[in-house]
């Protein structure tokens, strides 16, 4: 694979900036998920009451903070409501650390073409040393959390059909809830990966540099003790969870030159889903959003828009209501060179990546 992947990249670095790699013609669907899952991410009680203000109006919709009460811890979302009702609600799940301008921006995006949106709130828990300790219990409370606002969001605005989006550590969130929720259905992950333990390990963020130092000091541990206790402890993992998500109702974007969730884990990702439909980035880890218009100045080289259109795509198919934009017929035309050796290159060189 990795010569696959060598020749792929160089070829749409020079011609376009990303190439497409289409979904497994022979995948066979995802595994069964067991009942042991259910219960060790039980909600059953889920929210006992809650509160709603409105935060913002736009021409094309409503954003609404809403306070969830619940076993679970409370739940925050705000939710980018259109006028008009709609059975399908597109969850944003927010970078790591909980800041939510770019989740804000994509759900802003989604509203105002047509699909309510909703952000998940996260706090900033997972990020201080002091709790090293609960990582998995932080993990399984996200998970309970991103439950709870679907059940919310199915007695209380008759929501039916639900997708996700989310990008970095937000992308992670969703592989993982979408593996353990069967509502959560329509996935768009972008730059995220399977194996967090590893990918700790490996990552050239700095942010998580500073975190092993500052847990390895707090805790008196050694680096392979650190390690040690993240592989012995943690189960809510895209590792262990993404198989049960369908890959036909996938939509994966990874960076080749990502450092900071480096691409082999992407490419763990893809092959615990079942390799999805991808799209390979040349970019980094933050360079990606030049892909996307929240960073407005760009080169002219590198399509604009061209995550938020691929997923505005990709949820008019999945949803029924297909949405056919002169953006993504200029994209797929600049593309289609580069996609037919995609697929080329897919044949020449099987096999897992």
């Amino acid at each position: 694979m990795s010569l696959r992947i060598t020749i792929l990249s160089m070829l749409f670095s020079v011609l376009s900036g990303c190439a497409i790699v289409p979904q497994e013609p022979d995948y066979a669907g995802p595994v069964s998920r067991p009942s042991e899952l259910e219960e060790y991410y039980d909600v059953s009680d889920s929210y006992q009451d809650y509160l709603e203000e409105v935060i913002a109006e736009t021409e094309h919709y409503t954003v609404r903070r809403i306070e969830i009460d619940s076993l679970y811890g409370d739940v925050t979302v705000d939710y980018f409501q259109r006028a008009e009702k709609s059975d399908d609600l597109i969850l944003v799940m927010p970078v790591l650390g909980g800041r939510n301008l770019f989740a804000n921006y994509i759900a802003g995006y989604m509203a105002s073409n047509g699909f309510d949106a909703a952000v998940i709130h996260r706090d900033s828990q997972f990020k201080r040393p002091e709790n090293y300790d609960r990582v998995e219990e932080l993990f399984r409370e996200n998970v309970r959390k991103d439950r709870v606002a679907m059940d919310f969001f199915e007695r209380e605005y008759g929501k039916v059909d639900f997708g996700s989006f989310g990008i970095s550590r937000g992308a992670i969130n969703a592989a993982i809830t979408a593996g353990v929720d069967p509502r959560l259905k329509y996935n768009v992950l972008a730059i995220g990966g399977a194996d967090v333990v590893n990918l700790f390990r490996d990552s050239k963020e700095d942010g998580i540099k500073r975190y092993r130092r500052r847990v390895m000091k707090a805790f008196h541990l050694t680096e392979a003790e650190f390690y040690g206790y993240l592989e012995a402890t943690i189960r809510t993992d895209p590792k262990y969870l993404a198989k049960y998500i369908d890959a036909r109702d996938t939509l994966l974007f990874l960076s080749v030159f990502d450092r900071s969730v480096p691409v082999k884990y992407g490419l763990k990702l893809k092959r615990r889903i079942g390799h999805p439909r991808t799209i390979f980035l040349a970019s980094s880890h933050y360079t990606t959003l030049l892909f996307t218009e929240f960073v407005p100045l760009a080169p002219p080289f590198i399509p604009l828009d061209f995550i938020e259109t691929e997923a505005l795509t990709f949820y008019g198919d999945k949803f029924g209501r297909p949405k056919v934009t002169l953006r993504h017929m200029l994209y797929s035309t600049i593309q289609a060179p580069i996609q037919l050796v995609a697929r080329v290159a897919t044949l020449l060189w099987p096999g897992n990546d």
